[in-house]
């Protein structure tokens, strides 16, 4: 890993994992975390741009939602599991 263990943006933390080319995608909103799943580097001798990918997707991810927040529109993480 090139990159910091975690890479946080708002709620949403890619963690490290014991195996270089992996990541963990977890939601940690308070009283809403969960795991979201877990990125897989497509190559081995590229995990550079495995980390810059992910931290793009931590961070479109909060964007997202800052975004659906700002106009009222669109379910966002925080309207909660079920929700129309």
């Amino acid at each position: 890993m090139s990159k910091p263990d975690d890479l946080h943006a708002g709620h949403y933390v890619a963690t490290a994992t014991v195996y270089g080319n992996r990541r963990n995608l977890f939601y940690f909103a308070p009283g809403k975390e969960r795991h979201i799943g877990t990125l897989v580097a497509g190559s081995r001798s590229q995990i550079d741009r495995f980390d810059d990918d992910c931290e793009r997707i931590v961070r479109a991810l909060d964007l997202y939602d800052t975004a659906a927040a700002a106009v009222g529109g669109g379910r966002t993480v925080d309207d909660g599991e079920g929700a129309p």
